[in-house]
C-alpha cells in the first residue's frame, strides 16, 4: 500500500524520491520506519537498515526523517497523527522550526497508516517554489505577531484560553467535548 500510494504521490508532484530531503513517516515500531524507508523509495530495497546505520536519516545524511520527535514523542495519539506529521512539514517548509528546521528542502514527503489497511503519502512543496530556509529571529517575531497568539507555535507550546477554544468552536456542529470544562480539563 506504501509503495503504490508512495508512487502515485511523488508522480503527481512531479517528484523523484532521490530528491526528498524531509520525511515525517508513521514509525509506530521501529520496524515499520525500515520498511517505510524502503516502500517510499528513499534506499535501494532492504537497504534500509543500512541507511539507519549510516545516519543517513537524521541531520548531516541524505533524508531528516521524522524532526518532529515521530509519533512517540506525542504519544501517538490515532487521529491527530497525521494533522502533527502536517503541520510539521509545513512548519519546516515555511521556516518556522527553530533549531529543528531542515534546510534547502524543495519537497517534503508525509506518510501516514491508518486503521482498516489505510496508507496514505502526501508531498508538500512551497507554493512560491523556493527551498527550506530557517528563518531569523526578528522574522519569527512577526510569525508570533501575525498568528495573534504572541509566540511560534512550531517551537512552543501553550494552553488555549477559553476565548480561543470559542473562537474556534464550530457554530454549526458544536460538541460539548470541545472545550467542554476549564482549559485542559476534559468534561465527561
Amino acid at each position: 500500500m506504501t509503495r503504490s500510494a508512495a508512487e502515485q504521490a511523488l508522480s503527481e508532484a512531479n517528484v523523484a524520491p532521490s530528491t526528498i530531503k524531509l520525511v515525517e513517516l508513521h514509525d509506530c515500531f521501529s520496524t515499520n520506519e525500515l520498511i517505510t524507508l524502503d516502500a517510499l523509495s528513499l534506499c535501494p530495497p532492504g537497504k534500509a537498515h543500512e541507511m539507519v546505520r549510516s545516519g543517513d536519516i537524521t541531520y548531516g545524511g541524505r533524508v531528516v526523517v521524522n524532526p518532529s520527535g515521530g509519533l512517540i514523542s506525542k504519544g501517538h495519539p490515532l487521529g491527530a497523527t497525521g494533522l502533527a506529521q502536517c503541520a510539521e512539514l509545513v512548519w519546516q517548509l515555511r521556516g518556522w522550526a527553530g533549531e529543528r528546521t531542515v534546510e534547502g528542502v524543495g519537497a517534503a514527503l508525509q506518510h501516514n497508516l491508518g486503521l482498516g489497511g489505510a496508507a496514505v503519502v502526501t508531498v508538500y512543496k512551497r507554493a512560491d517554489g523556493s527551498k527550506s530556509r530557517r528563518l531569523g529571529d526578528k522574522e519569527l517575531e512577526v510569525i508570533a505577531r501575525i498568528g495573534g497568539r504572541g509566540y511560534n507555535p512550531a517551537v512552543e507550546a501553550r494552553a488555549a484560553t477559553q476565548s480561543e477554544i470559542e473562537a474556534g468552536r464550530s457554530r454549526r456542529a458544536s460538541s460539548h467535548w470541545m472545550g467542554g470544562g476549564s482549559v485542559g480539563e476534559a468534561k465527561l
